[in-house]
């Protein structure tokens, strides 16, 4: 009786001992001192060896560490203490991501979620998984999956609509940026990507109105005035778009894409001169640049002056030969005479 006695007032002793370094450890996470609680969740485990919640909490201190090793370690020991866990599992699997072990991954990540469905760490970590190991449809499949729990959640709405742009699945992109700006009416980006796929479906006048949109949320980007200056020109609006390039170039004297989209415009609407002085601009800017380069020869050429275009000819063969080949037979051609 008294060896029983004495088993029960060490049980009792070790498991007071190890709830105080728990409730301790809490402290310190509380107030993001990680490494101080490892240490006490690492007495708390020596203590209670059988205390999955100890392992469980010392695997989530180590990822905080970026002890990414030793934080899978951990969380196997607690798996096997307690496979019901879906904070252990979760914690295996970031771990798994995080030591670039994508495939391994998925199994403790899926596990964590049938425990726990709306544990949205888990949800989140597994389609992280499936993106690096380019299973951008699996991706999407989870991310719907996870909208349906958290409809009103932007990050998984976000990563959606970013797997959708990237494999150009602009079809599908559009109906859930729709759906994003109603929760998001506020942010510029959501109507520039929504204009990006309304312009890639043949859709420009969809695209100039949202593009305009962008413009108006963040009038200094110079991003979304590129955006709608060139939705402009698409539906020829061309005059405008000069207005609205030229407002980028005001605040930003060396951007190429506005100095180029103006000499663009006023070679179209056959002002050469014009076109001549902002070509010349953009190519100072870049001169590297065949397609400047081009713009600049054909202005000339247009206004009849071939040995101006002429002296573009040798760069423009090492940067475009196609484009170069184009203006070799424009100069080889025959002056018009009077009359012909």
């Amino acid at each position: 009786m008294r060896t029983l006695f004495l088993l029960l007032f060490l049980t009792a002793t070790t498991f007071a001992q190890s709830t105080a370094l728990r409730d301790e450890a809490r402290n310190f996470t509380s107030e993001g001192k990680f490494d101080k609680a490892a240490v006490l969740y690492e007495n708390a485990t020596a203590s209670n060896p059988k205390d999955s919640s100890s392992w469980t909490n010392l695997s989530w201190c180590y990822l905080e560490l970026k002890r990414y090793q030793e934080a899978a370690n951990t969380a196997r020991k607690a798996i096997s203490l307690d496979q019901t866990s879906p904070y252990a599992h979760n914690n295996l699997g970031y771990a798994l991501i995080m030591l670039e072990q994508y495939e391994a991954a998925l199994e403790p990540l899926r596990t964590s979620i049938k425990l726990n469905d709306s544990y949205e760490k888990s949800r989140g970590n597994l389609i992280t998984a499936l993106i690096k190991l380019d299973r951008d449809a699996d991706a999407v499949t989870e991310l719907r999956s996870v909208i349906a729990v958290y409809p009103k959640k932007i990050t998984f709405r976000q990563q959606l609509v970013g797997i959708q742009l990237k494999n150009e699945w602009f079809i599908e992109a559009i109906r859930d940026l729709e759906e994003l700006i109603q929760l998001e009416p506020f942010r510029a980006n959501n109507f520039s990507m929504l204009g990006v796929s309304y312009a890639s479906t043949g859709q420009p006048a969809k695209a100039l109105e949202v593009f305009r949109q962008a413009a108006i949320l963040e009038p200094d980007s110079s991003n979304h005035l590129r955006n709608f200056a060139f939705a402009l020109s698409m539906e020829g609006k061309e005059s405008e778009a000069i207005t609205v390039f030229q407002q980028i170039l005001a605040k930003n004297p060396k951007d190429f894409d506005a100095a180029f989209g103006v000499a663009t415009r006023y070679s179209t609407l056959g002002q050469l001169d014009e076109a001549l002085n902002f070509g010349r601009r953009a190519l100072e800017l870049r001169p590297d640049s065949g397609q400047a380069m081009m713009l600049v020869a054909m202005a000339f050429v247009s206004k009849g002056d071939k040995e101006a275009a002429r002296q573009y000819l040798p760069k423009l063969k090492e940067l475009n030969p196609q484009n170069a080949l184009i203006l070799e037979k424009m100069l080889a051609k025959p002056e018009k005479t009077p009359g012909n």
